[in-house]
């Protein structure tokens, strides 16, 4: 019996991965994420095929307590364009490879662990362009 609730338990979470969400859900992850920095980005590196490293410098942290003003950071940002690949369907918003390595700051909505919250990331064409909701 418990063999079959962790099939279950594990087959719905792989379903639950492979939805598109709605755009609430993502509105949700921005209004409720305990983290919110803008960065000055200094380098965008690939990171396979589907993601980014954008390395940069926090200019301001807008909520939360994970960085300081200066903090350097590194955030895998899902993205496309940088290798001839598809994404699979899903959840995930990729921005473009090359907007983001032209782009000067970007806000991060982030986890207390330091990751996206449900892929929600804002390039930005000025330290002072208001949060998107």
């Amino acid at each position: 019996m418990r063999a079959a609730l962790a099939t279950l338990a594990a087959l719905s979470l792989t379903m639950e991965a492979h939805a598109v969400l709605a755009p609430h859900y993502y509105e949700q992850a921005r209004r409720e994420a305990p983290n919110v920095v803008v960065i000055e980005i200094e380098r965008v590196d690939a990171q396979g095929p589907l993601a980014c490293a954008v390395r940069g410098r926090v200019l301001r942290a807008e909520r939360g307590r994970l960085h300081r003003r200066g903090d350097a950071v590194a955030i895998t940002v899902p993205c496309i364009g940088h290798e001839p690949v598809t994404p699979p369907a899903g959840g995930a918003i990729y921005q473009d490879s090359a907007a983001l390595r032209a782009s000067r700051y970007g806000r991060a909505y982030l986890s207390n662990q330091g990751d996206l919250m449900l892929s929600q990331y804002q390039i930005m064409r000025a330290a002072n362009d208001r949060p998107q909701n």
